[in-house]
Order: structure tokens, then C-alpha cells, then sequence
């Protein structure tokens, strides 16, 4: 009985949508347009990223005067921006004393750690 009434309700609905075809037509463009503006703005703030990783530097008495978790992650981004793929600040309990991981792209994906 129900699967009878749900039957007859998607043929309803499809009868209607055929005769709305401008509908589906509309939707679709809002969902590509908007789904093209994620896009670029994903873009955009991908290349500012890029920028402000070559643009990092640090000095020594800028480094001595970090707490020791923000030392760990500027350590993380120096070497993002020297080409390490991922680089993850890895400290806490059962990490082997390693404080920073990190995997070079390339084909040899070379892992590398910091303590």
C-alpha cells in the first residue's frame, strides 16, 4: 500500500517537473554558478598561500622569544615553505620524542623528523 502511494507520488512529481522543465534549468545554473565561485575564491586563497609561505623568515630573536608550541609550529611552516609536502607538528605522549614529521613530495617521499 505504501510503496503503491510512493510510486504514484514520484510519478506525480516527475509529471509536474516535466511540465516546470525551467525549474531543473534555473536550479542548475545557480548550483554551477555558485559552485564556480567556491572555486574561485578557493583559487585565490590557494595563491595567497602560496605568497605568504615564500614571504616567511624568522629571526633568532624572534624564534627565542616563542613559547615552545608556537616554536613547533614555526617550525612546521618553515619547512612546508622549504617543500615538505605535509608537515604536521606531532608532539604529545607516545610520539618517540619526535616533535615535527614531515614527507618531501616527489617520488621518493622522503619522511623526515625533528626532535
Amino acid at each position: 500500500m505504501a510503496a503503491a502511494a510512493g510510486v504514484g507520488f514520484c510519478g506525480a512529481v516527475g509529471q509536474w517537473l516535466l511540465g516546470n522543465w525551467w525549474l531543473l534549468a534555473v536550479l542548475a545554473a545557480v548550483v554551477a554558478g555558485a559552485g564556480g565561485l567556491w572555486l574561485t575564491q578557493w583559487a585565490v586563497s590557494a595563491r595567497w598561500e602560496r605568497v605568504h609561505v615564500r614571504r616567511l623568515r624568522y629571526r633568532l630573536p624572534q624564534l627565542d622569544g616563542l613559547h615552545y608550541e608556537d616554536f613547533e609550529f614555526a617550525v612546521r611552516d618553515l619547512m612546508c615553505r622549504d617543500g615538505c609536502a605535509v608537515a604536521v607538528q606531532a608532539g604529545g605522549t607516545g610520539d618517540n620524542g619526535a616533535e615535527q614529521m614531515s614527507r618531501r613530495s616527489g617520488r621518493l617521499g622522503k619522511v623526515g623528523t625533528i626532535r
